[in-house]
Order: structure tokens, then C-alpha cells, then sequence
């Protein structure tokens, strides 16, 4: 449960937010409720291994803990996330990471609805660049994860 809360909600916060939440709230909570919990339990331990720590590190993830956790949530998350990356760590991971099987768009493109589409039929990975404020309509169901497979078209 505690590796769940982690992937689900510590994604936007900062070192110090992220330990009293797990350490200090979660764990004492889980606790006082008598679900059991192995004690001193780390979601980034839980989450990834050494071997993984080691390959993000090698595909250019900073090795740092919070950049491992980030890229232990980004790899362990069932839904699509927004990376806020200002300092463009995570994107330099992901290109490596994902060379080869990986798609760049941005909005204003005009076919990035087309890429997107092929994107999602061959099972690529998509970073949509420089989202902005507003996210375009036409991406609610992939957002959403509404689109499913109907014989050779994605509905």
C-alpha cells in the first residue's frame, strides 16, 4: 500500500514532503489502522532494485534518490504521466531509454494527431512537448485510456 501511495501521489513533491508523507504519515496511519507493514519499509526499495537503479543511472537518470524514485514512479505508474522538467533530466532519460520505440510531437505540429495515432497502433512510446496550460480535447481518451483495440482500428 505504502509503494501504491507513493507511485499514485508523490510524483510533484520535493525530498522533504515526500519522506514525511511515507515515513512519518503513511507509515503511522497504516499502523494505527493494524495493517502490517514491514517495519522501516522504502517505497523506492519496493519499487526498483539495484539493478534497475543502475540501468535508469546508465540511460542518463541522475543518480540521485529523488531522480530514482522519479523514475521508479515513472516506470511503475498504470496511467500516463505529466513530467513538469524543467531542467530536462527526465526527457534525456526517456530518449535513451526508449530509443528506437519512441515518438517526439508537439501540439502545434500539424500532423502530431497523425503520429500520435500511428504512435499508439505500433505500441510506441509518445512524449508530447511543451503541453502549455490548455491540453487539446482530441487527447482525452488517450489520456483517459479510453481507447481500445476493435479489430484492426483503435476506437
Amino acid at each position: 500500500m505504502l509503494a501504491a501511495g507513493f507511485v499514485s501521489y508523490v510524483g510533484a513533491f520535493d525530498k522533504d514532503l515526500r519522506e514525511e508523507l511515507w515515513k512519518n504519515q503513511w507509515s503511522a496511519d497504516l499502523t494505527d489502522r493494524g495493517i502490517p507493514m514491514t517495519e522501516g519499509s522504502d517505497p523506492l526499495e519496493v519499487l526498483s532494485n539495484e539493478g534497475m537503479n543502475s540501468k535508469m543511472v546508465s540511460e542518463g537518470l541522475p543518480s540521485d534518490r529523488v531522480s530514482l524514485e522519479n523514475g521508479s514512479i515513472l516506470t511503475n505508474c498504470k496511467r500516463w504521466p505529466l513530467l513538469i522538467d524543467p531542467q530536462v533530466q527526465a526527457i534525456k532519460w526517456l530518449k535513451k531509454k526508449e530509443e528506437g520505440n519512441l515518438d517526439i510531437i508537439q501540439l502545434t505540429q500539424k500532423n502530431w494527431l497523425k503520429i500520435l495515432t500511428n504512435a499508439i497502433t505500433n505500441g510506441r512510446c509518445v512524449i508530447i512537448e511543451n503541453i502549455g496550460n490548455e491540453i487539446d480535447a482530441s487527447l482525452d481518451p488517450v489520456l483517459s485510456r479510453s481507447i481500445y483495440k476493435k479489430g484492426v482500428a483503435y476506437t
